[in-house]
């Protein structure tokens, strides 16, 4: 009998471990083309800033290529929270993030004024294009 009780709590203790590891898994987007409507689920998930492909877009868009894009850990989550995190591992809220239109998101921080990008995915879903109202790009890439 005791014995049993034991397993049995054993098995429940591995089950809650497993279950607080399992993540919901990102929802890849198609490579989106102008005027094609972004989803909800396309940007929910953990991303990075890509320092490469912005200097390189804002190179390409007429921009000076030595932009400090520093490294950020962002998380978009499901209830619309936009959070961050300096080491990738534990966030904070830093706003609230929404979808407006067909390709604009936006992004509002807690402290300060809502700042519009105009949104498309490249790679596969695996990269996303920010487009600022002055023309410049801040890419962040998937980092799940």
């Amino acid at each position: 009998m005791k014995s049993k009780i034991i397993t049995a709590i054993v098995c429940l203790s591995l089950l809650s471990l497993i279950s607080a590891c399992a993540s919901n898994e990102a929802v890849i987007a198609p490579e989106i083309q102008t005027g094609d409507p972004l989803k909800h689920e396309y940007l929910v998930g953990k991303w990075c800033t890509n320092r490469e492909l912005t200097s390189v877009a804002n190179s390409d868009a007429g921009f000076s290529a030595l932009l400090n894009v520093s490294k950020e850990f962002w998380k978009f989550t499901d209830d619309n929270k936009w959070q961050s995190a300096e080491s990738g591992w534990i966030y904070k809220t830093l706003g609230k993030w929404q979808l407006e239109g067909r390709d604009t998101v936006i992004l509002t921080r807690e402290q300060g004024n809502a700042v519009s990008y105009h949104a498309r995915f490249e790679n596969s879903g695996v990269d996303l294009y920010l487009k600022d109202d002055k023309g410049q790009f801040l890419i962040l890439s998937r980092c799940d």
